[in-house]
């Protein structure tokens, strides 16, 4: 599973990048992605809902947030 640390980083940077990679996985892929960014999390969970590309968990760790994605597309065209 790919992990992308971008703890301390404010979005929209976090996110574009989250998304470059996630279009780069196979259909199935996991990705965990590190943020102490509220607004970044909830960036992340709103593009993803609306395009529907991927399961996405949410979870907050001390002073952090861990997001768990599983593509769930062939391709992405975002």
């Amino acid at each position: 599973m790919k992990r992308l640390d971008f703890r301390n980083e404010e979005c929209p940077g976090p996110l574009v990048k989250t998304i470059t990679v996630l279009s780069k996985l196979r259909k199935g892929e996991k990705l965990v992605v590190l943020t102490t960014s509220k607004d970044c999390v909830k960036m992340l969970k709103q593009t993803i809902e609306v395009f529907e590309i991927a399961k996405i968990e949410v979870y907050n760790v001390d002073n952090y947030y861990e997001i768990y994605l599983e593509k769930t597309v062939d391709s992405l065209e975002v």
